[in-house]
């Protein structure tokens, strides 16, 4: 994943820029870069290495300049170094471009652009658009036409963005399976891979579909069908989200910030009660449900799956990027779908979207950015309404999808009779006040924290639950790889006995996630497991 963003007007395109990066951070920050018009020719400032790392060399060397693009990155195609950051030129350094994707057939384009003579700096898959588009140029000698033959050849997932000198009153863009907005503003245009990006400057946002290709300059948008060159009349949104919603307020990062508004998250969350109940309705009728997600959204899928399974409802909680590829095949008109994204752009959680939507099977979403891909593609959407969330690791997302898919099961147990209406009223009072306990969790902060400096040499981690509980221990895991670099696995607390065990020696700490049910005592056993290997 990747971030990228363009800009286009009378202000400091290069400054404006570094801010739009800032808000796309959580994207990728192994590499960045900025290529801005200045003076009829394209300065590129790119290295490895953080935003404000590679914005630092930058602060040297301003230019003035009211158009460029950038790039933040995660490396998917040649090591973090100065070469494989974007932006890519062609040879002549006539094309910049920055890309968010994966090129699948770069090998072959790189193969055949090695043979016509072009040179290559980098060990990216990206490098091969600029110099298809220059290949392109010298018969068309337009830069648009170009640009579209040139997309023509790729095959896999994009978002893109590319410049050139000679035409420097616009920015080329095109989207296939990968997000990509414009935001309108009054006499200057701004591109980003995402929404945060762009808050600070305009709400009006136009979001591009697949296949989608646009020519922004800092007047006009013009949209046209990459397939067949036809114009395309977009809605232009309005986003939601207030400027101080997209801010720090004073904490130390967007992470920290997010976790401390758990707590509202939950209510906003709790208030889609009356769609939820629309949802449950329809499902009712369908003979299997799937729940698909990635990453962190797919363990609020596997929570889901429990509790359906716990009132006697078949459901299977299945990784976005496997069920696209086997189990669709198993798809009808009696299943049901239900997606988890809080992006609502995840590439292969709306290829299954997709998918599942060709094999007649209904689609209901659990989304927290309206409007986007994946809402459009569902025939239902359930918003979790968690606000923009900006930091890398999701968790007020998280927890706004757990309470929907809760209601969710609740609503379709009731209208199947598996549970009595006294039953589900209790539940729903448990879930209303969740906010208060969350917070009263927040409130240990400081002891929260002294348990961490005691872990933070730690080089490993088991985390450990049962039943619904193992779910939360996949996210906890999760969370140590993704904010720590460090490694841990989360294991269903039966299995210890059947591998695991062997890897628990003196001072490797052991999470167990035990609350007071009818599976503590069993819990007590695998703790009582682990202290006799002296974990921690």
């Amino acid at each position: 994943m990747c971030g990228i963003a363009g800009y286009i007007g009378e202000g400091k395109a290069q400054s404006i820029l570094f801010e739009m990066l800032k808000r796309l951070e959580y994207r990728g920050y192994d590499s960045a870069g900025i290529a801005c018009i200045s003076e009829g020719r394209i300065v590129v400032s790119k290295d490895k290495g953080t935003v404000d790392e590679v914005g630092k060399k930058m602060n040297s060397k301003k230019i003035p300049a009211k158009l460029g693009i950038a790039h933040n990155r995660w490396a998917t195609h040649g090591i973090p170094s100065h070469d494989n950051a974007h932006p890519h030129q062609d040879c002549s350094q006539n094309f910049t471009v920055v890309h968010n994707g994966i090129i699948e057939n770069y090998k072959d384009l790189k193969e055949e652009l090695l043979q016509q003579g072009h040179e290559f700096r980098s060990d990216t898959d990206t490098e091969v658009i600029p110099h298809l588009i220059e290949e392109f140029y010298k018969e068309e000698k337009n830069f648009e036409s170009s640009f579209v033959k040139a997309i023509g050849k790729l095959r896999g997932s994009f978002a893109i963005a590319a410049i050139s000198p000679d035409e420097s009153d616009k920015i080329l863009v095109a989207r296939k399976e990968s997000p990509l907005i414009i935001g309108l503003g009054n006499g200057e245009n701004f591109i980003a891979s995402d929404t945060p990006a762009v808050i600070p400057y305009t709400k009006k946002i136009i979001i591009l579909d697949d296949f989608d290709y646009g020519i922004v300059s800092k007047d006009s948008v013009l949209l046209k069908d990459l397939q067949t060159g036809d114009e395309l009349n977009k809605d232009v949104q309005t986003v939601e989200w207030s400027l101080k919603e997209a801010e720090k307020e004073g904490y130390e990062h967007f992470m920290l910030k997010e976790i401390f508004e758990e707590p509202n998250a939950v209510r906003n969350a709790l208030k889609g009660a009356e769609e939820i109940r629309k949802v449950a309705a329809k499902l009712k009728k369908y003979e299997r449900i799937y729940l698909v997600a990635c990453g962190t959204a797919s363990y609020a899928g596997l929570v889901g799956k429990y509790l359906l399974e716990r009132f006697g409802i078949p459901a299977d909680a299945i990784t976005a990027s496997e069920f696209r590829y086997s189990t669709i095949n198993t798809l009808d008109d009696k299943c049901a779908v239900i997606l988890i994204s809080q992006s609502g752009e995840t590439a292969d959680t709306i290829a299954s979207a997709k998918g599942a939507k060709e094999k007649g099977a209904y689609l209901a979403s659990i989304v927290n950015v309206v409007g986007s891909t994946l809402t459009r593609i569902s025939d239902d959407v359930i918003y979790t309404y968690s606000g923009p969330e900006i930091a890398v690791a999701s968790t007020k997302a998280y927890l706004g999808q757990l309470v929907s898919v809760t209601m969710l099961s609740l609503f379709l147990a009731r209208e199947n009779d598996g549970i009595t209406e006294e039953y589900m009223n209790e539940i729903l009072d448990d879930l209303n006040g969740l906010p208060d306990k969350i917070q009263s969790i927040l409130n240990e902060e400081k002891e929260i924290k002294n348990l961490a400096d005691k872990l933070a040499k730690k080089n490993i981690f088991f985390y450990i639950g049962r039943r619904l509980n193992y779910p939360t221990a996949l996210e906890g895991a999760l969370k140590i790889k993704e904010i720590s670099y460090v490694h841990a696995e989360a294991y269903p607390a039966g299995e210890l006995k059947h591998g695991p065990l062997a890897l628990l020696e003196k001072g490797v700490p052991v999470i167990a996630i035990k609350p007071n049910d009818d599976l503590a005592e069993k819990m007590e056993s695998n703790i009582e497991e682990a202290k006799a290997r002296e974990a921690t």
